[in-house]
């Protein structure tokens, strides 16, 4: 079962599940969330998202190990104080690695060099941080206050899903031209390019909130992280 195999191979189980919710992701911002035929994507695109989720997996599971022991959530004074600052590293140090790596990630799949990955973070990260800023930190009022450490991985990437979900449908709601094309599309997306390449589907639909402070164009869809 899932507990067994949670309890025996933690972070093969973990590293499972999030190559499999970076799929779907991936696979749902290019059909669902476009209105598209559920065959009709960019498979390649998608399992290099898949690619980067694995490699995520581990580091992911021992982030979350090394914050519950560095910050231990027992007891009610020090488990509150804990948690905020729990919230506090996600959303700083955490989300500033983690995005960063993606992006890299990305560019040198698609055949970027390092250097031009680097100035797509440069570039991009600020937009990225600020959107996200908006919605995890009451998720993960949750993620600390309620979600068992061994489930967490598990429900930040279901989130993912749904935040996606909200800020696809923020990016047709707010889109300021108006045009038939939307209509006949479904959601419009707003592309971030980097370099040849572009951004996650989770990071290019953080970035779609800020559309008035970066550079958008629309897309067919884009890849993936986060938090």
């Amino acid at each position: 079962s899932y507990e067994n195999s949670l309890s025996e191979k933690p972070v093969a189980t973990k590293t499972i599940i999030n190559v499999g919710i970076y799929l779907l992701g991936d696979w749902l911002s290019q059909t669902l969330f476009q209105k598209n035929n559920v065959l009709d994507f960019d498979a390649a695109r998608t399992i290099k998202n898949g690619i980067v989720g694995m490699c995520f997996g581990p580091a992911v599971h021992e982030y979350y190990e090394f914050s519950d022991w560095i910050l231990p959530v027992d007891g009610v004074t020090i488990g509150i104080t804990n948690r905020a600052f729990k919230i506090l590293m996600d959303q700083t140090i955490y989300l500033s690695v983690k995005c960063s790596i993606y992006i890299i990630a990305i560019g040198l799949l698609n055949g970027e060099s390092l250097g031009t990955g680097s100035e797509n973070v440069k570039n991009r990260i600020k937009p990225i941080m600020f959107a996200a800023w908006k919605f995890w930190p009451l998720v993960h009022c949750v993620t600390y206050g309620l979600i068992p450490a061994r489930h967490r991985i598990l429900w930040v990437n279901s989130v993912d899903l749904v935040w996606n979900a909200i800020l696809a449908s923020k990016a047709r709601d707010d889109d300021p031209s108006g045009d038939d094309d939307e209509g006949e599309n479904g959601i419009e997306h707003l592309e971030t390019k980097v370099g040849d390449s572009n951004l996650s589907w989770q990071d290019r639909f953080n970035n779609s909130i800020l559309a008035d402070s970066v550079e958008v164009e629309e897309f067919d869809v884009v890849k993936d992280a986060a938090n």
